[in-house]
């Protein structure tokens, strides 16, 4: 009986030990940002299966381990993961997750967390290019990207001009690479709808773009079109409408018909009495006779007055002001017809608003092992003159397929229909002076007309007689709407790709494109007024056919052993452009207006076809490791090789290293929520430019009829010595994170030095040949860049932010070879270059103009 109590007592007492080691933890996970209660965080029991979620007031209570278990693990979508310490009762709070660090770039040849990037890049997602009313994708980095310089046009028919980090060359390219779902783009970029991109990359510095050696030197531009995502098929339709205004800046200047004849009447006066020494009063009266004289009388006329002066009166007085008694409108009498004289704007009646619309359809859906997307898109845009629009169809298709569970394949198919109307002469009505009529008008004022439409004076007699000393015979409102410099285009593209994984850590991937741009022009004049009456019209008619091809190869290696991740990429590439062009034209045409092609003018003019070709060929390497997502290191290597220089000098090496430093990670940083994030990172690296054009290391010869024979006539010198320009580029900054991640930033420094490039050599027309291109010639370009992204209000159903960047950039060329230097101003040398001074020690597109010297007071 004692040994059966002594037993139970035993186990009442193991039993009380063993409930004593079941734990329990109660506690409220809460955000850190905004002290808000997390629904749905994890809160784990470190090493075990023991998990709950929080409540919707962030509460939570786990039960049930024991006393071995000493940590928490708790984590949710957007927040830092924490490991705290177990208590029975808890508050935890949640730091936001970094959205810099924890974003996936699209990268040359690949994607990159952005906390492994050693480079220097700016990234612009779809929702940015959505805010704006763009019509290619390109044109939404103006003034979002930091280091970015984008010249626009008043036009649809060309593509804006890009520098990015200064300009870094002379005679050379200095535009960067298009890269689009990684590969080369050399099409127009009107052809890419901003509807189809998911985002947009800027690589800026060597340690981003060295991959792409000879092409890359100038900067890479990576656009990614959107994926189609899993799940049930989903359908998106947009519609924008919008209006184009014109917003440039209107300079001070004289728009009043009576200050600007006050101040011809000025000058007039002044060269009276300084030059041909005349007294004041007799100067008077001339300037007031003068003023309204034709040119050619060589007496400083403007053509036309086109005010009614009062007999006996004069238009300027003797005080220098305007007659009050002088009216618009002046009839003049020519021929036995009465005309009237009076000024139009120009500019307003040559310009417009234009009205834009767009319509977009997405449609996307898949499984686990098929998605496909399509997009379709239209838009049509007036520009802001009559002779100036554009319309575009466009379609994509994109497909990916999980063939095996080893082997992925994808396409990628687009189509674009553009219809372009260049004519812009409008825009020049700026310098007409304000007094001279747009409008021929009759005797009471009313415009008058003809078979074709409204008078417009030409300045050439026809109105009253009266010729205008600038742009006589010539009418640019009506050249816009009767003149056509139109563009067709018909894009086609096709990509595809195969991933194979193998060997674990192995993945194997080929892509290929083709790429093919169709454009049809036709330029015509009309035979009715102006220049054109004198050729009785004008017709021109240009086929042109681009054709770009691109392979690629690509093997990477990544494997992760404990805190040492190691990837490696190598990779071969062969980029080939054809282009082909066919054009002629005629005079006299007939049927102006419902014909403007060639078989319908009768007098032949010039016609020509050619074809040129451009080969670019590499292989190259590059390997990042990254030690505890602290310490991160990239090397990279290309070699090139370029048609465009001669068979002894079209091979480069191309390299670059960079480093990276997460120092808020280190166990000796203080943690608070001033600092969240600082990332210190550096890299140099060299690239090539071959950006001259076809064929400049070899003679050129044109071939030419000679008595019915064939005749070959000297063209261009060719070099074949000439090869690669050389940039260096080094770059360094810090990247952050402050106050709970609300505002994020960068800061880089950077000093880009172009070496040996490639300048035109100008030689006297006299021995045969204009020039010829040689690497002599040195240039620099440093500046510092500042991206600040902050959060102004922020909560979780609202975030009010607020962007801002700054750039500073300086440029100089630091060497000229002697034969570039036959020319010395302020103390600098080198040679004039049109309206610029281009010498050492001074940078580029340096006004060669004279100094102003201030107001003469002899008046």
């Amino acid at each position: 009986m004692r040994k059966l109590i002594l037993m139970l007592v035993l186990l009442l007492l193991m039993a009380g030990n063993a409930v004593a080691q079941v734990m329990r933890t109660s506690g409220q996970v809460l955000s850190q940002d905004d002290g808000l209660p997390i629904i749905g965080a994890t809160v784990r029991i470190q090493g075990s299966d023991i998990a709950t979620a929080t409540d919707a007031d962030g509460r939570f209570s786990l039960s049930g381990f024991k006393t071995s278990n000493k940590y928490l693990e708790v984590s949710s979508i957007g927040y830092e993961t924490k490991i705290v310490e177990i208590k029975p009762e808890l508050t935890i709070h949640l730091a936001v997750k970094s959205e810099m660090m924890d974003e996936v770039m699209v990268v040359a040849f690949g994607k990159q967390k952005r906390e492994s990037f050693t480079g220097s890049a700016s990234v612009l997602s779809a929702d940015a290019i959505a805010k704006q009313q763009v019509t290619n994708p390109i044109e939404a980095l103006d003034g979002l990207v930091t280091g970015l310089q984008m010249t626009q046009t008043n036009s649809f028919g060309s593509d804006p001009s890009i520098l990015i980090r200064g300009i870094g060359s002379i005679n050379a390219s200095t535009e960067p690479l298009i890269v689009l779902d990684g590969l080369p783009y050399n099409g127009y970029w009107n052809d890419i709808n901003p509807a189809d991109i998911q985002n947009i990359t800027v690589l800026k510095d060597a340690a981003s773009n060295a991959l792409y050696g000879a092409r890359g030197a100038n900067g890479v531009i990576l656009i990614t079109t959107k994926s189609a995502q899993r799940g049930e098929t989903r359908v998106n339709i947009t519609a924008k409408w919008g209006v184009n205004t014109d917003g440039r800046i209107q300079y001070d200047y004289i728009d009043n018909p009576g200050e600007y004849y006050v101040a011809h009447y000025t000058a007039l006066r002044n060269y009276l009495v300084n030059v041909r020494k005349q007294n004041p009063g007799q100067a008077h009266i001339n300037a007031n006779r003068y003023i309204g004289e034709s040119a050619s009388a060589g007496n400083g006329g403007l053509g036309y007055m086109v005010y009614n002066v009062p007999a006996g009166e004069l238009l300027i007085g003797t005080n220098g002001k305007l007659n009050p008694n002088a009216v618009l409108g002046n009839r003049v009498a020519y021929k036995g017809n009465i005309y009237t004289l009076y000024p139009d704007n120009w500019l307003d009646n040559g310009t417009r608003d234009g009205f834009r619309q767009e319509y977009n359809i997405n449609i996307t859906g898949g499984n686990d092992r098929y998605t496909i997307l399509g997009n379709f898109g239209y838009l049509k845009e007036d520009g802001l003159t009559y002779g100036n629009d554009f319309d575009r169809i466009s379609a994509r298709i994109k497909t990916d397929y999980q063939a095996y569970d080893f082997l992925r394949i994808g396409g990628n198919a687009s189509y674009n229909h553009t219809v372009t109307n260049v004519h812009n002469a409008a825009f020049g009505t700026t310098y007409t002076a304000p007094i001279y009529p747009l409008f021929i008008r009759d005797a009471d004022g009313n415009i008058m007309s003809d078979a074709h439409g409204l008078g417009y004076d030409y300045g050439n007699g026809v109105n009253g007689g009266l010729t205008r000393p600038v742009e006589t015979n010539y009418n640019p409102i009506q050249d816009d709407l009767l003149s056509v410099n139109n563009n067709s285009s018909n894009a086609f593209s096709i990509q595809g790709y195969a991933t194979a994984d193998f060997l674990k850590y192995f993945k194997f991937t080929v892509n290929g494109s083709v790429y093919v741009t169709e454009n049809r022009m036709n330029t015509a004049y009309d035979p009715w007024y102006g220049y054109n009456a004198l050729t009785k019209g004008y017709v021109w008619v240009g086929h042109y056919r681009t054709t770009d091809t691109n392979y690629q190869q690509l093997l990477n290696f990544n494997h992760v052993i404990g805190l040492h991740s190691i990837d490696v990429l190598l990779g071969h590439e062969y980029s080939m452009q054809s282009q082909t062009s066919l054009s002629a034209d005629k005079k006299n045409v007939a049927l102006y207006g419902t014909n403007t092609e060639l078989s319908g003018a009768i007098i032949n003019g010039d016609m020509g076809s050619d074809i040129s070709k451009y080969n670019v060929e590499g292989f190259f390497m590059r390997a990042q490791y990254d030690y505890d997502n602290r310490y991160f290191g990239s090397v990279s290597f290309r070699r090139d090789g370029s048609s465009r220089f001669a068979p002894g000098h079209r091979w480069g090496n191309f390299w670059s290293v960079g480093g990276a430093w997460i120092m808020t990670k280190e166990e000796w940083f203080p943690k608070s929520n001033m600092v969240n994030m600082l990332k210190y990172k550096i890299s140099y690296g060299e690239q090539g430019n071959d950006g001259i054009g076809n064929y400049r290391y070899t003679d050129r010869y044109n071939i030419t009829n000679s008595n019915n024979e064939v005749a070959f006539v000297f063209s261009s010198k060719g070099n074949r010595n000439i090869t690669w320009e050389t940039v260096g580029s080094f770059n360094t900054g810090i990247e952050f994170e402050l106050f709970n991640s609300r505002l994020r930033g960068s800061v880089d420094y950077y000093d880009r030095k172009t070496r040996n490039m490639l300048i035109w050599f100008s030689a006297p027309s006299s021995i045969g040949y204009s020039g010829y291109y040689d690497n002599v010639g040195d240039m620099v370009n440093r500046g510092v860049e500042i991206d600040l992204s902050g959060d102004i209000f922020a909560t979780r159903d609202f975030t009010w932010t607020v962007g801002l960047n700054m750039s500073w950039q300086h440029n100089e060329v630091t060497y000229l070879p002697e034969d570039k230097k036959g020319y010395t101003c302020d103390g600098y040398n080198g040679y004039t270059d049109s309206y610029y001074f281009v010498g050492e020690g001074l940078p580029m597109y340096t006004w060669r103009i004279k100094r102003y010297a201030g107001v003469n007071d002899k008046g």
